[in-house]
């Protein structure tokens, strides 16, 4: 399980608070704020309070970790969502530092080109936007796996689950900036992740499987009765950071807390879906099968459980302490450690 990441300062960012209602791109907005809207307010308080945060973003998160972790469960504004992500992620300052490297990197030749574009046939399952044969949107995603490819030769290209994060970084900032934010990514939540074996999806996999088990050791036995490894579906799940599995207003708000937490928001997430699940002893019973329990885990949850509040509710409400985490991080590792021994 990786580390909280460290967060960089963006600290010579223009960050203009006349463009805080500007709703972005893609179709992903908070509700307009006008004077018949009852929640303009609450949105414009928030958007206020995100601005001053990201003028003096390096001290401000050095000394007040824990109220940007307030602001990120309660969901970021959208007008501002790109902007803090950045901040998040520290891949605004990584921009700054390296000028004109991504340009660079577009003039030369990468070998993962033809996994690439055979990947990018498949980009409208992400968004409509990437339906199009070499539109905008399949263009600029082609750029920005195409220079990571090149900047990180040792990872490369490795599969849609890359595709799928450079997507939902596209659907809100631009080509440059959501190269810089892939590389963040990549370097300081999902290290190890996009390698050969997956062993670090795998272990975060088993940490998941054994929260649910302290949790919940019902569900625990009928996953373990019916044969269900986390395995079997929570690579997706990680690999492409819940942008296949979820509502995309849902995916949003745990990109938030993600951005600011670290993939352990990735677990809870896998924790949630699961205990909301089969949570009910009715589908335990109906789903009496390897095949009936699977598909139904994956493919079959009832939209209300997924729909934003609600499962925003739950999983916030799920209450697992760092301690947790790090030892059952740790007893996952060693167990790990000795199956390949």
């Amino acid at each position: 399980m990786s580390k909280k990441p460290t967060n960089i300062s963006n600290e010579n960012q223009n960050y203009d608070e006349s463009n805080l209602d500007t709703v972005k791109k893609c179709g992903f907005s908070d509700k307009v704020c006008t004077s018949s809207n009852p929640d303009s307010f609450l949105i414009k308080q928030k958007e206020h309070k995100w601005f001053e945060m990201l003028k003096n973003w390096d001290p401000f998160m050095t000394s007040n970790f824990s109220k940007v972790r307030g602001c990120c469960s309660r969901g970021i504004p959208h007008s501002v969502r790109a902007a803090a992500w950045q901040a998040l992620s520290g891949s605004a300052n990584l921009q700054k530092k390296n000028a004109d490297m991504f340009k660079d990197l577009l003039q030369k030749e990468s070998e993962c080109m033809v996994c690439i574009d055979k990947d990018l046939a498949r980009a409208y399952r992400i968004s409509d936007l990437f339906a199009e044969k070499n539109g905008l949107g399949q263009t600029e995603l082609r750029n920005v796996l195409k220079a990571y490819s090149i900047y990180n030769p040792k990872v490369g290209y490795f599969n849609f689950g890359m595709t799928c994060i450079a997507g939902i970084l596209l659907m809100l900032m631009p080509a440059e900036q959501a190269f810089w934010c892939l590389v963040s990514i990549m370097n300081k939540y999902l290290p190890g992740y996009f390698s050969a074996g997956l062993l670090a999806v795998q272990l975060d996999g088993r940490v998941m499987e054994s929260l649910v088990h302290d949790i919940d050791p019902k569900i625990s036995a009928f996953l373990k009765k019916n044969d269900v490894q986390a395995t079997f579906y929570a690579i997706e799940w990680f690999l492409c950071a819940y942008t296949r599995t979820l509502p995309w207003e849902t995916v949003l708000r745990i990109w938030d807390m993600f951005l600011c937490e670290g993939v352990k928001v990735l677990i809870k997430t896998g924790v949630t879906l699961i205990l909301l699940a089969f949570s009910d002893k009715k589908v335990r019973d109906a789903c009496d099968s390897f095949d009936k329990a699977l598909k139904y885990l994956k493919y079959k949850l009832p939209e209300h459980l997924l729909e934003e509040d609600f499962f925003m509710n739950e999983l916030l409400g799920l209450h697992i302490s760092e301690e947790q985490f790090k030892e059952t991080h740790l007893a996952q590792l060693a167990k790990l450690k000795e199956n390949f021994s």
